[in-house]
């Protein structure tokens, strides 16, 4: 009986210690591999290997830069030399403005009337009719009274139909004031303008010298009167009511000049093999920028259809290489996640997120120049896939995940390590922040960690190329706009992965954990005892699953909903009894224990129809396992043994077994043992530490022998740890109190002294 009983030891012993191996090799896992593999190469190189400029404007060279092979590109600085004379070359636009022709015919008409009526006018009406002339010539170097020695009343008519047409086609003409001849034209009579006017498209270019100024457009009106008395009044008349009348046109100037200027081809300058494109150290200008485009350019074209497959497959090989070491890395910080392929799909999915905005960025950039190439480090969205990892698959798998996509998009950029040092950064920085999330308020502070992170990193490398303020300027938008916009949608996303994979994160948890859940509530009334059992099994397990590390909010909310089978028939669990009569005295023992298992399923069935996350269905499922009903058992056994059943009836141990599985995860194990703790805590007699602890050390060892701990990926160090806890939480619920002296008389007395008993003496906490 001792050997049988150390042989039984030991087997306990080799099951505990034994580590479970995966062997079996996880094909769904590799073949997922391969197909991201296949399409990232696909999506970075199926065009043709991306060249991202070196650098760009603004920048300084690292390095000495030297083409390889000859290639032609456009003088920047000749070209726009060339552009500005043909631009300057245009003569200035002029428009003739009417109003002053139309104003100084009707002004010369109106004073000749008014000296045709004092002309014709009484000797009393002359002195007003003579008053009004002078009102008109207000301002001219001429008298009312020259006028009418000058023009008899027979020439009047004639005299104004004369100045009438030669005002007109002076002054449509177009007349140039002396400003402009100053300003603008440095009184240089060589110099040119186009004349245009409101009702033609075409204008004329005329020289300067050409173009009447005021005095000349005078003296070309009065030219045909033969008269020289006549001739000289209207010289001194006229400069009164003829005035310049073109107006310079900066907008049809400009517009005119941009053509001229768009007209000029580049002008193409050939560098052969060998030139310097940058020097170390100098400042990238929008030249350089243009020759290390031409030169990218010419090298791929002067490749042949071998060389250009050499280098993509090369590249391909670096993904290879750089995919294996993700998996490696997986395996060895999260070896479980490699079997399971749902898991592993989202991880290639949301690598591709981010690759795949990676390629759409440098599209974006290299082929439209939306933006400069510097910013596409900054703006690629490392945080949304390693955010949305850690959240969903925790710590390991982010950082995994951040490896590779930060390995990946360096590959696309040339082999870059400036572009996998920032990806690296964010991966850790975005992992450390995002862990234990339980609101999604706390997104938005991993959020600005991240930007912070990333602004330092652009000031780092600043004071390094020391690039030019807007440049600078624009990398640390790109750093905040990207870190911000990953964040926000992170948040947008979580719902929906969690939805697609049927992943609880901490959120979805914490929303769970709410007290005024329908289903809780519901227990609440029906079933008092086990919701009061049930948080008190909450209590237990959190504190034990602090302890060593486990998910504590997980083992919290589970703890709540564990039970709620029980609500199906609440009558048959001790704790709602109460008072009442047990209805177990009516049942055989089988049908009890069918009675008890029964809240297993009955928990399931309930959780799922209202939708409750995995989780929660694996504590109902597991919180028992496929442990031994041991009550009923020993109560059939009794009963056979005192022979108030047929002896022929073999008591079988299988009938009187939870129908669930064994705790597969250690917050699992926690609650399972939590709930047979607590259970067998409250049927002790005046509680003591030591009755407590005796209790713990029974009910530990019977889990370990019948195998419920076997899956849980506990060590035995760590099982002691919860053991310990669940003591100190047990002894402070289960305390003594003082009782309290009973006042049996109505009227006022005075307090009697309060002494203290020990703790048995009072009874059991309720």
């Amino acid at each position: 009986m001792k050997k049988l009983f150390k042989e039984k030891k030991k087997g306990i012993a080799e099951r505990k210690t034994e580590v479970k191996r995966e062997t079996n090799v996880p094909y769904k896992a590799v073949g997922l591999g391969v197909l991201l593999w296949l399409v990232v190469t696909w999506l970075f190189f199926g065009h043709g290997v991306v060249r991202t400029p070196d650098l760009d404007e603004g920048q300084k060279a690292s390095d000495n830069i030297v083409a390889a092979v000859d290639f032609e590109c456009e003088n920047l600085s000749e070209t726009q030399y060339t552009r500005n004379q043909a631009a300057s070359a245009v003569a200035p636009v002029f428009q003739i403005d009417l109003g002053p022709a139309e104003d100084a015919i009707r002004r010369v008409d109106t004073i000749f009337n008014r000296a045709s009526e004092y002309a014709a006018a009484s000797t009393n009406q002359r002195a007003t009719a003579l008053a009004v002339l002078n009102d008109l010539l207000l301002g001219a170097k001429v008298d009312s009274t020259e006028i009418i020695a000058a023009f008899p009343t027979n020439t009047i008519a004639p005299t104004k139909a004369l100045l009438t047409k030669n005002i007109a086609e002076v002054m449509n003409a177009g007349i140039l004031s002396d400003e402009y001849r100053v300003t603008m034209f440095n009184n240089a009579p060589d110099r040119s303008l186009t004349i245009m006017s409101g009702e033609r498209t075409i204008g004329r270019t005329i020289s300067q010298r050409d173009i009447f100024s005021t005095r000349k457009a005078v003296w070309s009106i009065t030219g045909e009167f033969k008269e020289e008395r006549q001739r000289d009044l209207l010289n001194r008349l006229l400069p009164m009511v003829v005035v310049d009348n073109l107006r310079f046109d900066e907008a049809a100037t400009d517009a005119a000049r941009e053509d001229a200027a768009a007209a000029i081809q580049p002008v193409i300058q050939q560098y052969p093999a060998g030139t310097t494109l940058v020097r170390a150290g100098d400042m990238a200008t929008a030249q350089t920028v243009l020759l290390l485009k031409h030169h990218a350019e010419q090298r791929i074209e002067d490749q042949d259809v071998w060389e250009q497959s050499l280098e993509i497959l090369g590249n391909g090989i670096l993904l290879l290489a750089g995919l294996i070491a993700t998996a490696v890395i997986l395996r060895v910080t999260n070896p479980t996640l490699i079997h399971q392929p749902e898991k592993i799909l989202l991880l290639v999915i949301l690598s591709l997120i981010t690759l795949g905005t990676a390629r759409l960025l440098t599209y974006l950039s290299v082929q439209h120049t939306l933006f400069y190439s510097s910013l596409l480090t900054y703006l690629v969205p490392f945080a949304l896939a390693v955010l949305l990892a850690g959240i969903l698959l925790g710590g390991s798998a982010a950082i995994t995940l951040g490896f590779w996509c930060s390995f990946a998009v360096a590959v696309l950029f040339g082999q870059s390590f400036n572009v996998f040092a920032v990806g690296m950064l964010i991966t850790i920085t975005a992992t450390s922040t995002a862990r234990n999330v339980h609101r999604r308020s706390s997104l938005f502070r991993a959020g600005l960690w991240i930007c912070a992170v990333k602004v330092l990193y652009v000031l780092v490398t600043a004071i390094l190329n020391r690039p030019t303020g807007s440049l600078l300027v624009a990398q640390l938008l790109s750093a905040i706009v990207s870190g911000m916009v990953a964040t926000i949608l992170t948040i947008l996303l979580i719902p929906v992965f969690e939805k697609l994979f049927k992943i609880t994160t901490d959120i979805t948890l914490l929303e769970l954990s709410d007290m005024g859940h329908p289903l809780l509530q519901k227990m609440a009334i029906q079933a008092p005892g086990t919701y009061h059992h049930s948080l008190m099994v909450a209590t237990l397990a959190q504190n034990a699953a602090e302890a060593i590390g486990a998910n504590s909010l997980l083992i919290r909310v589970c703890a709540y909903y564990h039970d709620i089978g029980k609500m199906a028939k609440p009558e048959f669990f001790t704790e709602n009894i109460q008072h009442k009569e047990n209805p177990h005295d009516e049942l055989s023992p089988h049908m009890s224990a069918l009675v008890i298992s029964s809240h297993v399923k009955e928990g399931l069935t309930l959780a799922k129809r209202h939708k409750l996350p995995q989780p929660i269905l694996d504590a109902i499922e597991q919180h028992h396992g496929n442990g031994l009903i041991s009550f009923f058992y020993h109560k059939a056994k009794q009963l056979q043994g005192d022979g108030k059943t047929s002896m022929k009836e073999l008591i079988n141990d299988s009938d009187f077994r939870y129908g669930g599985a064994p705790a597969v995860s250690r917050e699992m194990a926690i609650l399972s043992l939590a709930d047979a703790s607590e259970a067998a805590a409250r049927s002790i007699e005046k509680p003591t530490p030591q009755k407590i602890t005796n209790m713990m050390n029974d009910i530990f060892a019977m889990k370990i022998r019948d195998g419920q701990m076997d899956y849980a990926n506990l060590t035995m160090a760590e099982i002691n740890v919860v053991k310990q806890s669940f003591i100190f939480s047990l002894s402070n619920m289960l305390h003594g109190r003082i009782p309290y002296p009973k006042d049996n008389d109505n009227n006022a007395a005075k307090p009697t002294n309060k002494t203290s008993a020990p703790a048995e003496q009072t009874p059991k906490a309720s």
